[in-house]
């Protein structure tokens, strides 16, 4: 079973430890709906064309990647920011039209160091105008490390992007979908949330590989034309 370290300060996060999860965490992750029944109802149709990739994906989350708990009723992420490579601020908006697997990851944090190099080939092998990798560093200290530790595992097709006062990372937590890092999302091209992953997983397996290029696909694919009578 996992390890889950909880601290009550806001410099260190919890983590995963080990690739095992719990599962009673992973069925617990909450979707957050917005309560009143109107706004329920718009996020709802928001997300509508989602809801046949989910199923169509959902028996895809298997093997190496048993633990992403797909959504029977996808929602919008929320539009989080932090910085890109260039150090100019980037939104999750800024991908729309491509599905992205969004890693929240620290270098501090055993389990997410263990998974980057696979993140970084699954980057490598299905990365494209229809998907990408974006993993977001959440380092709040010592700042030149992320980089130098990208560098050690000869990580060559990540982008860069940061969050350097967690930000990201609290803001999910407060809505239940980020109990501790790694956290990774399966977003499609709609910017709605398919998966989501507490813990770590090896990305770079062919059931991972399976599971997003799937999504990346039928994500990609334009609405049928609607017939009118």
């Amino acid at each position: 079973m996992t390890d889950q370290k909880v601290s009550p300060s806001r410099g260190r996060l919890p983590t995963y430890a080990g690739g095992a999860l719990v599962l009673a965490a992973i069925a617990g992750v909450l979707y957050v709906n917005g309560g009143g029944g109107g706004k329920a109802s718009a996020v709802g149709q928001a997300c509508a064309a989602s809801r046949e990739t989910s199923q169509r994906v959902s028996a895809l989350a298997k093997g190496e990647v048993a633990a992403m708990s797909i959504a029977s009723e996808p929602e919008p992420m929320p539009d989080v920011t932090f910085t890109g490579p260039d150090g100019q601020k980037r939104k999750l908006e800024d991908f729309k039209g491509k599905t992205v697997l969004l890693n929240l990851w620290a270098t501090w944090c055993v389990p997410c160091r263990g998974e980057m190099a696979a993140l970084d080939r699954l980057q490598a092998k299905a990365g494209s105008d229809k998907f990408e990798v974006v993993t977001i560093n959440v380092d709040t200290s010592r700042l030149d490390r992320p980089k130098a530790f990208l560098g050690e595992i000869g990580a060559k097709s990540l982008a860069y992007y940061a969050d350097p006062k967690a930000e990201i990372f609290f803001q999910l937590r407060q809505s239940g979908q980020a109990l501790g890092l790694p956290t990774t999302f399966l977003i499609d091209g709609s910017g709605c949330q398919i998966g989501l992953m507490q813990g770590p997983a090896n990305w770079d397996s062919e059931e991972g590989r399976s599971l997003v290029t799937r999504t990346a696909e039928i994500s990609s694919r334009p609405a049928p034309a609607v017939t009118i009578h």
